[in-house]
């Protein structure tokens, strides 16, 4: 660990950048991007109705539209972190109370889009 009072206040934001980009965030995002949602659910008995019907759709899909709504998805995902930051940094938790650029929610952004952190 670092001098940096800030250090796991920026490993966190990293973390949560590195799933949405490379991690959890994908996983969906990837499967409407291949086409298929679940690919055991017409062996599942009791599989939720939604499961096939969501594979069928996708199939139904053209190589673009499936792209474009795989970026939905995964916009989705980022969405719900960077909201999950605005109730961190409301309810002031630790690490959380102040980001570089603006709040929590920013610096995340940020770090989405390529920007790097400003010198400790």
């Amino acid at each position: 660990m670092t001098e940096d009072p800030r250090w796991l206040y920026r490993q966190m934001i990293d973390a949560m950048v590195v799933s949405c980009a490379q991690g959890q965030g994908q996983v969906s995002a990837e499967r409407v991007r291949v086409g298929v949602w679940n690919a055991n659910a017409h062996e599942i008995a009791d599989v939720d109705p939604s499961q096939p019907a969501m594979n069928e759709l996708l199939a139904a899909l053209e190589p673009g539209q499936r792209e474009a709504l795989a970026v939905l998805f995964a916009e989705e995902f980022a969405s719900g972190v960077f909201n999950a930051l605005a109730v961190l940094h409301a309810a002031r938790c630790t690490h959380f109370e102040a980001g570089y650029e603006g709040d929590p929610g920013d610096d995340f952004l940020g770090r989405m889009d390529g920007w790097t952190w400003p010198d400790a």
